[in-house]
Formats: structure tokens, C-alpha cells, sequence
């Protein structure tokens, strides 16, 4: 049975060589429209021949093969690629857009990233503000009716300027959050997308969930996961602790020893690690500094009768 590569070659070239008359192009579309692979495959099989009409004049893969006779003259100046990809066969085409497809496969660099411990706020074309947390990376996407971007990890705050017929909608994975004039922060976590919103209202759903989205108001939080056939409502959360990042912060409200480790460890290059049991179930008020995890892992030790030590790059409580 072909694979969906081989597949894709075929219809690649059969559109190479001429127009679809009106029963191949249903039919195409039929085949696109059946599994979102399918259309990933044909993409990646038309830049193939692409980059094969833009290369030089290609001499036949195969000695042994002799070339096909050319009837027209013309046609051999016309179309090398056409005569070489006969040649050369499906196999290869579906070879070369295998390799070609491990090539896009490579990530490119985000627009705007910051680094561990870095924060940073950069002002977007439209206005609008993105406030990036650390260790994050975000490419922005504009046309002139929409406003795409997508949270490739990390946390950002938006401030949205209102232009209701630009949507302003971010993506994180399989979640989307739309917005028209309004401030809320995305942040990838463990299976899911926490959404935090500050001003106004948004609307969050999973791309492909036959569930509504949910509507996040102001001083309110969600929590989209993928992985759920059904997403929880909003509720309502203390933005200012949440989002005490902004201000270099960790805001803890209740947090254990090890739930706030964690949290530290998202600003530093030297983890802290909770082996203590009192140290990990002690729960926590009060602000940090998102650079003071030194000075957190005493507190911890004090407040539980634990000690610090250091192994490698870890500082441990224990």
C-alpha cells in the first residue's frame, strides 16, 4: 500500500506537469481534506520540485538508465526537472521531501526570547505590549485582519491595544486565547496553559475540543489542558500575586516548600532541591526576589529545622 509520502509525490506531479481538470481536483481535495498529514506531505513534495526547478540542470541519477527520448525539442530546455524526475522515480521524490521535511523541521529562532532569569517588554507593531518572563519565546505573526502570535514556551503578559477587528489571539500548543483590547497572561505548564487575566475579558478554547470556550474575566483564572474532554470553569485568583513576576518577583500565597523550589528553579541556573519531607510540605506566604533562591532555601531551612548544603550546581535542603 503507498505511503501518504508516495501519495503526495504522485499528486505533486501530476500537478507539475499541467492543470487538474475538474474530477482530479475533487478528488485532490478529497484526499487533502481527509487527514491534516495529507496536507503537510503534498506541501513538502511542491518544495521539492521547487527546489528542483531552481538547481542547476541535473544529469540522470542512474547511468545504467538511459534517458527517456524527448519529443519536442523545446521540452528538454523547458522542463530538465520534469525529464530527471521520471528518472528518478516517486521513491526518490518521497526521499528527498523526507529529507527536506526533517530540514524545516528545524526550529527556527523565535521573534523575541528571553533567557533564564530574564525578563523583558518589547512594544509590538499594532501598540500593543508583551511582557516576556524567563525562559520564553514568542513569534508574532501580523496581517492586516488578524493579530497571530504563539507562546512557544514561557509565560508573557499582553497589553492589547483595542482594535476589535484585528482579533488579537494567542497560541500555546493546541490552546488558543482571543482578545480585542485587554491585559492577561499566557503560561505553558505541566500538560496544560494557565491563563491569568488583569483587565478586560478573554476567550480561551482547545483547538479541536467540541467543548465552548471559557470566558476569563478580569481578576480571574483558567487552566486549559489538551488532554481533558472537558475544561474547568474560571476562578477567581490574586492577580497581583500572579503576575508578581512583572515586578521581579515570586509572590507566594500558600505554596509548599517544594511547589515553591519549583518555582525559583524557573529563574536560576542552580536548582534547589527539596529532599527534606517537613521542608516540601511547609507552606509558604509572602514575596521574594526572583534571584534571591539562595536566600529562599535559608528561610525554608530555618523555618523547618533543615539544612543547606550544596552538591554540584544544586543547593539541597535536607
Amino acid at each position: 500500500m503507498p505511503s501518504i509520502d508516495d501519495i503526495a509525490s504522485a499528486w505533486a506531479l501530476r500537478c507539475d506537469a499541467g492543470a487538474l481538470d475538474v474530477a482530479e481536483q475533487t478528488e485532490l481535495d478529497s484526499w487533502l481534506d481527509a487527514d491534516r498529514r495529507h496536507r503537510g506531505a503534498f506541501v513538502r513534495a511542491q518544495a521539492v520540485l521547487n527546489w528542483l526547478d531552481a538547481a542547476p540542470n541535473t544529469q540522470a541519477v542512474s547511468n545504467t538508465q538511459p534517458a527517456p527520448e524527448v519529443a519536442d525539442p523545446m521540452e528538454q530546455h523547458a522542463r530538465p526537472r520534469r525529464r530527471w524526475m521520471r528518472m528518478a522515480g516517486l521513491g526518490t521524490l518521497t526521499a528527498m521531501a523526507a529529507s527536506l521535511a526533517l530540514f524545516l523541521l528545524v526550529p527556527s529562532a523565535p521573534d523575541y526570547a528571553t533567557e533564564i532569569g530574564e525578563q523583558r517588554q518589547v512594544t509590538l507593531d499594532d501598540g500593543s505590549i508583551a511582557a516576556l518572563n524567563t525562559d520564553s519565546q514568542l513569534d508574532v505573526a501580523y496581517s492586516d485582519a488578524r493579530r497571530d502570535l504563539t507562546l512557544r514556551g514561557g509565560e508573557a503578559w499582553f497589553k492589547v491595544a483595542h482594535n476589535r477587528a484585528r482579533p488579537f489571539e494567542v497560541r500555546v500548543g493546541k490552546v488558543h486565547v482571543r482578545a480585542t483590547g485587554t491585559a492577561f497572561s499566557v503560561r505553558r505548564i505541566d500538560r496544560g496553559v494557565r491563563v491569568v487575566v488583569s483587565e478586560g475579558r478573554v476567550l480561551a478554547w482547545v483547538e479541536g475540543s467540541p467543548q465552548p470556550p471559557i470566558a476569563i474575566s478580569r481578576g480571574d483564572e483558567a487552566v486549559l489542558r489538551p488532554d481533558l474532554a472537558v475544561q474547568h470553569a474560571a476562578v477567581t485568583v490574586d492577580v497581583d500575586q500572579a503576575l508578581a513576576w512583572r515586578r521581579g518577583e515570586i509572590g507566594l500565597d500558600g505554596q509548599s516548600g517544594a511547589e515553591a523550589a519549583a518555582e525559583f528553579n524557573r529563574y536560576s541556573t542552580r536548582p534547589i532541591r527539596v529532599v527534606n519531607p517537613r521542608a516540601a510540605q511547609y507552606r509558604l506566604v509572602g514575596y521574594f526576589q526572583t534571584s534571591q533562591s539562595q536566600e529562599f532555601a535559608l528561610a525554608l531551612a530555618k523555618l523547618t529545622h533543615s539544612q543547606v548544603s550544596q552538591k554540584g550546581n544544586e543547593i539541597i535542603i535536607e
